[in-house]
């Protein structure tokens, strides 16, 4: 009997040191700027009655407006990323946000806004679908339509 608690009790040791091992590679990959992407949120659909190019635009400013860097910008995709920030939360900043455009219908547009968060600064990361979105529709009902 006491091999067999022996046993157990390196089989939970063994169980810590790959916790523990697992905890530091994340840890590592933090501090060398190395990011593991979470899943993206369901996002965000809308469709608005303009232009591609008006569309485009309404997307490249509102990422601008929160505070994205533009990563990649083609015909039917805009993505940006937000800057890590140093705050109260760890890791703060640093997401990247995507809006995909397709076109509708007749001169309509439709958008998928989605916020993927990094593994490591989750805690203090923010979804910005909706203020995307919010901003898109704000300059885009103030131009006038096709």
């Amino acid at each position: 009997m006491g091999t067999h608690l022996q046993g157990e009790t390196k089989n939970m040791s063994l169980a810590k040191i790959r916790g523990a091992v697992a905890l530091a590679s994340v840890l590592i990959f933090g501090m060398l700027g190395a990011e593991i992407v979470l899943a993206a949120d369901k996002g965000l659909q809308a469709t608005f009655d303009q232009p591609m190019s008006s569309v485009h635009k309404a997307a490249v400013d509102a990422l601008t407006v929160i505070g994205c860097t533009i990563k990649k910008e083609e015909a039917t995709l805009v993505e940006g990323k937000r800057e890590h920030k140093v705050g109260l939360f760890v890791g703060s900043g640093g997401e990247t946000v995507t809006v995909t455009l397709s076109q509708a219908s007749e001169g309509k547009v439709a958008v998928d806004i989605r916020t993927a968060k990094t593994f490591v600064g989750g805690a203090g990361q923010k979804n910005w679908d909706q203020p995307v979105l919010d901003d898109m529709t704000k300059a885009l009902a103030a131009a006038p339509a096709h």
